[in-house]
């Protein structure tokens, strides 16, 4: 079911104006929401983007594109809000229901092994990975500890397996460029437009890029999708 509330606008902690100004422009922001002037609503949030914090930034926006019935705009912001740590219900629904308004065939719907696990990891908020390795060496200190473990060998490969949570996390998920597609992108077997097309990347698509080259990005996952398209109409994040 669709949620479409909104947050109240809140300034970030680095903002330094005073309670009064911070009141006016929130009640700005929910007057033109409520008059369902969306347009209006959508240039507030930009014009205040510097002074409102990143989570609920997005995510509002999300709402009120997907109002505007701009789809993969409003699922492009819906993904980073989350991405940068506003993730509850509301934010979870909203983007489930802009992803049911898509129907594409990308990431997060693909049924290949390996489109499922990198999807599972990429949901996944970067705490968590730190939380399991904190978890992991705590258990690995019981088992010292009750001299489960005694071999170097075997303390040494404990170690890497208790790392790897985090490592996995900080140096190659934190390194992965996300994109959703603001419109249908042509898919070329090369970067560049002398090399065949080989399909489509329908409007809101979340993809997962790789190489760069000149204006045009290598799309990795989903594996289906797998060929070049160029860098305009994508919102990474």
């Amino acid at each position: 079911m669709k949620n479409t509330s909104t947050v109240p606008v809140t300034k970030s902690p680095q903002a330094t104006t005073q309670e009064s100004s911070e009141t006016t422009d929130q009640n700005s922001f929910e007057a033109l929401y409520v008059k369902k002037d969306y347009k209006g609503a959508v240039n507030y949030l930009l014009r205040n983007k510097q002074s409102l914090n990143s989570g609920i930034f997005h995510y509002n926006l999300g709402t009120v594109y997907s109002k505007l019935g701009d789809y993969p705009a409003a699922r492009f912001h819906f993904e980073k809000a989350i991405k940068e740590g506003y993730i509850n219900s509301s934010a979870l629904n909203n983007l489930g229901y802009v992803k049911s308004q898509l129907q594409v065939d990308d990431l997060s719907t693909s049924s290949m092994l390996a489109d499922e696990l990198m999807n599972a990891a990429l949901t996944v908020p970067s705490s968590a990975y730190v939380t399991i390795t904190l978890i992991l060496l705590l258990a690995g200190m019981l088992m010292v500890k009750a001299k489960k473990i005694k071999r170097k060998v075997t303390m040494a490969l404990g170690i890497l397996i208790v790392a790897t949570p985090v490592l996995f996390s900080q140096f190659y998920l934190e390194k992965v460029n996300y994109a959703v597609t603001f419109k249908d992108i042509p898919l070329y077997e090369g970067p560049s437009k002398i090399f065949s097309e080989k399909g489509k990347v329908r409007a809101g698509s979340k993809i997962i890029l790789g190489e760069f080259k000149e204006g045009w990005f290598y799309v990795k996952f989903p594996i289906s999708l797998a060929g070049w398209i160029n860098k305009d109409q994508l919102g990474l994040y």
